[in-house]
């Protein structure tokens, strides 16, 4: 493990950028490090998710009020690297829960780097709502195919077999 922050008292998923152009980060830090990795919105995505699930395991459920500013990214926005693999698991006898990342292998014969880090409950409650919240803060979404639309609802939607766009 090439960077483990047992005691981390800041863990957020946030972004940079307008929607349709926006880089997406995970962040951790402790009393030493503050650590910034980049990753994909699908990923942010998943962390809500599994972590919803994960909760839910230990009867337990995302947070419904937070202070948003307190999830906020810390500067500077300097990623480590690209997270290529995201796992997540729970110790419940501890309530704590683990993210395990790995980085997105880019030269073949180089092993990824690779961190942990460890949430309580409190911040995974946190973590789980504000990741789905900073997910949704995206672009529209066509009510025929699901893909995103522009900022004022148009695209080309496949549903329409190219014979036009579609219009809020």
């Amino acid at each position: 493990m090439d960077i483990e922050l047992t005691e981390p008292h800041h863990v957020t998923a946030g972004y940079v950028g307008e929607p349709g152009s926006r880089t997406f980060y995970l962040q951790a830090q402790d009393d030493d490090v503050l650590l910034t990795l980049q990753l994909e919105k699908a990923q942010v995505e998943g962390i809500g998710e599994l972590l919803g699930q994960l909760l839910a395991r230990v009867d337990d459920a995302p947070a419904t009020d937070w202070d948003r500013r307190a999830m906020e990214l810390r500067e500077p926005i300097d990623p480590r690297w690209v997270i290529g693999e995201l796992s997540l698991g729970v110790d419940p006898d501890a309530e704590r829960f683990a993210l395990e990342i790995a980085e997105l292998a880019t030269e073949e014969g180089v092993e990824p780097r690779q961190a942990r880090v460890w949430c309580d409950r409190d911040q995974a409650r946190r973590l789980a709502a504000h990741a789905v919240e900073v997910v949704g803060e995206g672009r529209p979404h066509c009510q025929l195919c699901g893909r995103p639309t522009q900022q004022d609802g148009d695209h080309v939607c496949p549903a329409t077999n190219g014979h036009g766009k579609l219009s809020r």
